[in-house]
């Protein structure tokens, strides 16, 4: 039997909620859920009544589809103001080098070093050592008598922090841990390539992008620039004079992104705010997608080179517009081959939107794992019962629960 996970992201246009099951290393979407989200402007909660509300929706339609009640979950949360240091700890070992130990050595790194005000959000490990042996990144079984580690520690203001873990909290959930989107962002795309390199992770999401620099899979910088796909559909509000679902609709089902690639001779009807239909072709809506989107690429391509100079291997761009028609072309003109737009292809999350919720899960079960813990956050029990009842279903009872629900959410 796997271990199960709940991630929860809080996003301005939407709030996510993600069940998934590990298997040693492969994960299967039990359920995906998305709905509007209220509350939340700006990566911040303005309000907490409307917040509580638009999570309390999609825990139930979770919990409707799992069949079990949703206690536990893992956190996103947004990089605002993030503070990167790197600090040193070392503690008195009995012998040998136990999963404890490492959350020991941890704990002792960062203790007391956050500033006043400040919250920890996440802890990194770039290595460990036992006496004076060489650094690694795994020492369990180790034998010696002291354990060091270095670490990223990243900080966030408290009372930001404090208010999204109000929002879980008031739908009677408990926050297990904490991550930041950009590293949870990482985790989905992570490879023992990029783990060896520098690299960057655009993030476009509705009201901001996010620009994230990664050594050695650690996140150590970021920036968010204030603009984002909200922007893409103002501008197609405002030339064509519809309303924000209307431009939506034009931009998600009827715009290539790359404009020389859309067609002159392809035209929709749409209707304006003022109840007029008018015609939209697609090279000029093409054209005006592009050129607001080249402007957000191009500020994410500087805040690269602001945030460090050292030689970038890879850039990876993803967020729900990153899904549109021709949006690789986009990113290739202006990044050239080393950039690439990533493609969800877990069954039942087969959007970018998913990326960063799904990331959240795969870090917790890798901390897990990497502690010698058990982290599921359903007991043995529910997960029993959850198994049982879908074997009683039509597709009968040599169906696995993981297969089942990878079909089920994907179709």
């Amino acid at each position: 039997m796997g271990k199960i996970y709940t991630g929860i992201e809080l996003g301005s246009s939407k709030i996510k909620v993600l069940v998934v099951e590990a298997i040693q290393d492969q994960y299967y979407v039990l359920s995906a859920v998305t709905v509007p989200s209220k509350g939340i402007k700006k990566k911040e909660v303005i309000d907490l009544k409307e917040s509580s509300a638009s999570l309390q929706v999609a825990i139930r339609k979770t919990e409707e589809q799992l069949g079990m009640k949703i206690e536990e979950a893992i956190l996103v949360l947004p990089p605002l103001d993030v503070s990167y240091t790197m600090e040193k700890g070392s503690i008195e070992i009995e012998n040998q080098v136990e999963g404890y130990d490492l959350k020991a050595v941890l704990k002792e790194a960062v203790f007391k070093k956050n500033n006043t005000g400040e919250e920890i959000v996440n802890v990194f490990p770039i290595s460990f050592s036992v006496d004076d042996g060489p650094n690694v990144l795994d020492p369990k079984g180790t034998t010696g008598n002291t354990l060091s580690t270095k670490v990223v520690m990243a900080t966030m203001p408290r009372e930001v922090i404090y208010s999204f873990m109000q929002v879980i909290k008031s739908v009677g959930i408990r926050v297990v841990d904490t991550i930041l989107a950009p590293q949870a962002d990482y985790q989905t795309c992570e490879t023992k390539d990029f783990n060896r390199k520098m690299g960057a992770i655009i993030n476009i999401g509705e009201e901001s992008t996010s620009v994230s620099i990664f050594n050695k899979g650690i996140l150590i910088k970021n920036d968010l620039i204030k603009s984002g796909s909200l922007f893409v559909d103002k501008d197609l509000s405002y030339i064509y004079k519809v309303d924000l679902k209307t431009a939506r609709k034009i931009k998600e089902t009827f715009a290539i992104t790359a404009s020389r690639y859309a067609d002159n001779n392809e035209w929709m009807e749409a209707v304006t705010q003022e109840g007029k239909t008018i015609r939209i072709n697609q090279t000029e809506t093409s054209k005006i997608i592009e050129s607001r989107l080249q402007e957000i690429l191009k500020l994410a391509k500087s805040a690269i080179n602001n945030l460090t100079k050292r030689e970038i291997s890879y850039i990876i761009v993803l967020g729900g517009i990153s899904e549109l028609a021709g949006f690789a072309y986009l990113l290739e003109d202006l990044f050239g081959h080393k950039a690439s737009v990533w493609n969800m292809k877990e069954l039942g999350a087969r959007h970018n939107q998913f990326t960063t919720v799904f990331g959240s899960c795969k870090y917790y079960h890798q901390r897990c794992t990497f502690f010698n813990e058990d982290g599921s956050m359903f007991s043995e029990e529910a997960q029993e019962n959850l198994l049982s009842n879908k074997k009683k279903g039509s597709l009968g009872s040599e169906i696995s629960l993981n297969k089942f629900f990878g079909h089920f959410l994907d179709n």
